[in-house]
Order: C-alpha cells, then structure tokens, then sequence
C-alpha cells in the first residue's frame, strides 16, 4: 500500500458477493508496495442485481482493473469489451484490466491452478482426472486440464444437469481429452490420478462433498478451498495416506497472474506468500 493515498493512485479491487472474507487485499497490497508501485487494492461486495453499474463504474472512475469472484465470473462477460481466446472458451472471468476505458477480461484460475499442481510435483499430461462441481472455477479448471493434456476429466455436480451442460460446452473445443459427466453413482469405486474438488463443501467444517473412502484409488486430491487450510476432505485424504494440497498455491499463483496482467511487470511471488500466510495464522 503506498504511504499516502493521492490522486494519482491506482485503484484495484476484487468483486463478488461476499467478499469479506477474502485475502486478495492482502496479498496485493503487499505486492504493490514490495515494488513501490502508487496502486491500491480493494475489496468491493457487489450483489448481482448491481453487477452492471460497477462494471460501468470500473470506467467512469478510471479503476486500473478487477479481480472477479463468485457469483459474478460468468456475469460479467457481457459487459466487457473483449475477451482473451480461453477466457471466452471457459465462459468465465476472474481478472479484468481497464485499457484506457476499454475492459479486457481474462481468467487466471487456471494458470494459478496448474502452477499449483506443479508446484506438488503433478502434472496433468495424461492424466485422468475427477472434477467435483460444475461453477466458474470448475469451468477454468476443466479448460485448463484439458489445455494441458489430461487424458481424460469426468465432471460431477450435485446438479447433474449443470456438469451435463458443462461438459457438452467444453468438450468440442478440446477433442483430444476425453470430457465426461459422471453421476453420483459413478463415484463408487472411483479410480483416478487427480481428484479436484471446486464446490464450496469444506468451507463449513462438517461438510465434505465426497467420502474417499467410497474410492479405489486416488493419487492426488486438490481442494481449491484455502480458509480453513485442512478442509474435511483433506484431513481424510491425510488420514488414508493421499497426497493432497489446499488452494492457497491456487489463490497464491491466479493472484500473481492477475498482478501481471494489470501491470505487465513480475509479481514478487513470494512477498505475496507471506500475506496470504500472515493472514491465515
């Protein structure tokens, strides 16, 4: 954060409904003073029946750009200007950067996601993949999985018609992945590489959206979920012996990405890190 507030200080801010919880302020106020930038970040709670007069705010204020969180990923699209290529094949946004009253919008999920997985030594070439929830994350995710060679990725959603639909969207545009809804019965015995979960199950202590021990096997299982950092099913996947990780790399890694594409200049990733840590303890 720099050290006083002017005119000439550019405003960042994160959008969604709720946002009080998020760490994103955090994280990038701490980046924007490591490099001594005149920039500031913000978080601002938007319901949805307000979406269009912030996006039009984004403008008339002359913010730098926005990071977007749910329920707004998809939302926002028709008021932007344009889109980068995946951003549009994914249907959703989380960054958007204001070019001189023109909004760009782009997603970042997944690039934070597979920097993520690589930082715990997956990678998704090749690999069959389960990816519980059908939301703006799951889209990103399952474009970027894709994108980067998973062999094969099986949607599930507790609303089966939502990862249907997901899944005939997406499917066309990666024809050498193989891209499946399963049902919930399609879960016993699952048998998999990576497990993903995208729902909000695990936010409440007591919930989690699937018992591993249901499962044949699992290599890995990856919660986006960051807060609390040891979801339910994280501590079963310990407990059975299953690598895992939390999304505080993801949040880390799609903050970093955001950052450059605002600014054109390399985050300082692990001045982001401790922010994101300090706020967790």
């Amino acid at each position: 954060m720099p050290s006083s507030v002017t005119a000439t200080t550019r405003v960042y801010g994160l959008i969604g409904h709720p946002v009080s919880h998020s760490f994103s302020p955090a994280m990038h106020n701490a980046a924007f003073q490591e490099l001594g930038l005149d920039s500031i970040y913000g978080a601002f709670d938007v319901t949805p029946e307000r979406l269009e007069e912030a996006l039009r705010g984004v403008c008339g204020l002359n913010l730098g750009g926005l990071n977007v969180t749910v329920p707004h990923k998809s939302n926002v699209i028709p008021y932007l200007d344009n889109l980068d290529p995946l951003a549009e094949t994914i249907g959703a946004v989380n960054t958007i950067v204001n070019q001189n009253g023109s909004l760009r919008g782009t997603s970042t999920d997944f690039a934070g996601f597979l920097r993520s997985l690589k930082e715990n030594d997956v990678e998704p070439e090749g690999l069959e993949i389960v990816v519980l929830g059908a939301g703006g994350s799951a889209r990103a995710l399952l474009a970027g999985l894709a994108d980067a060679k998973a062999k094969s990725i099986r949607v599930w959603n507790r609303t089966a018609s939502r990862a249907h639909s997901l899944v005939e969207e997406i499917k066309p545009v990666f024809p050498n992945c193989m891209i499946e809804h399963i049902h919930s019965e399609g879960l016993n015995d699952l048998d998999c590489d990576l497990l993903v979960n995208t729902t909000s199950a695990g936010m409440q202590e007591q919930e989690s959206p699937f018992d591993l021990n249901h499962a044949n096997r699992i290599g890995h299982v990856a919660d986006i979920i960051y807060n609390p950092p040891k979801t339910p099913l994280l501590k079963q996947a310990e407990q059975l012996g299953i690598p895992n990780h939390n999304g505080l790399g993801m949040l880390l890694y799609q903050g970093c990405e955001s950052f450059t594409f605002w600014t054109g200049m390399e985050a300082p990733v692990e001045v982001m890190r401790q922010a994101l840590v300090s706020q967790l303890n």
